[in-house]
């Protein structure tokens, strides 16, 4: 990883932030009401000034997703 960063940082430049970041191979589909639970959380988790990042592997409706939505 690090003779892929020197190499990008040769030719593009140096980057303003590097990160690595873990991206889920698989998700798993959610009905309406465990989605409406699981955002919920992830909306408090993000609120907190002690989490820096959160991630999820989930699918939901993308009328859910309209609906929390405007709920905000």
């Amino acid at each position: 990883l690090h003779d892929v960063a020197r190499a990008l940082e040769a030719t593009l430049g140096e980057p303003r932030s590097a990160t690595i970041i873990w991206r889920p191979r698989n998700s798993i589909e959610l009905d309406d009401k465990a989605g409406e639970t699981l955002l919920k959380m992830l909306e408090a988790l993000e609120d907190s000034d002690d989490v820096q990042q959160v991630y999820a592997n989930f699918e939901v409706s993308d009328s859910l997703l309209e609906r929390m939505g405007s709920e905000n």
